[in-house]
């Protein structure tokens, strides 16, 4: 349960830092409709962007986890960074096929960048990286604090 809290600060964390807060705010849930198609009119004329990519975070005895889902990309199609307690995924998804004009496109292709804030991330905190079936795994040890007294002047 605490997970999902989390989640969905980090979520809102992330639409206040890159401006999207508002967007969208008043328009209806996703998958919402009436008579096959959207309940608010605004929305039936615009696309929704959904977020790309897709991020999950875990805890594990002292470790946290970042799961990121790239699917169709290689390790050197992605780049990462770390600035202070974000994380930045970088790239560019190709189509899969090269000439060929598409019918019906459901999957997003083109750059995306997306920062995700680490939580409990020290300054010394090593962070390491695997990519392994589409799926871009960072890990680092969090930093616990011992429960302190804290003096009150």
């Amino acid at each position: 349960m605490e997970l999902d809290k989390l989640k969905q600060w980090m979520d809102l964390a992330q639409k206040m830092d890159t401006g999207d807060f508002w967007k969208g705010l008043f328009d209806s849930p996703a998958g919402t409709e009436v008579n096959g198609s959207p309940a608010n009119g605004a929305a039936a004329r615009r696309e929704k962007k959904e977020t790309f990519p897709k991020v999950d975070l875990y805890q594990r005895g002292p470790e946290n986890w970042v799961v990121i889902e790239l699917p169709g990309l290689y390790k050197q199609d992605v780049e990462l960074s770390l600035s202070g307690q974000a994380l930045t995924i970088r790239g560019i998804v190709k189509p899969p096929l090269d000439n060929a004009t598409p019918l019906q496109t459901e999957r997003f292709y083109g750059p995306f960048e997306r920062t995700v804030p680490l939580p409990q991330l020290g300054d010394l905190s090593q962070v390491t990286a695997r990519f392994e079936q589409g799926l871009l795994y960072v890990r680092y040890l969090r930093v616990q604090r011992q429960d302190e007294q804290i003096w009150i002047e």
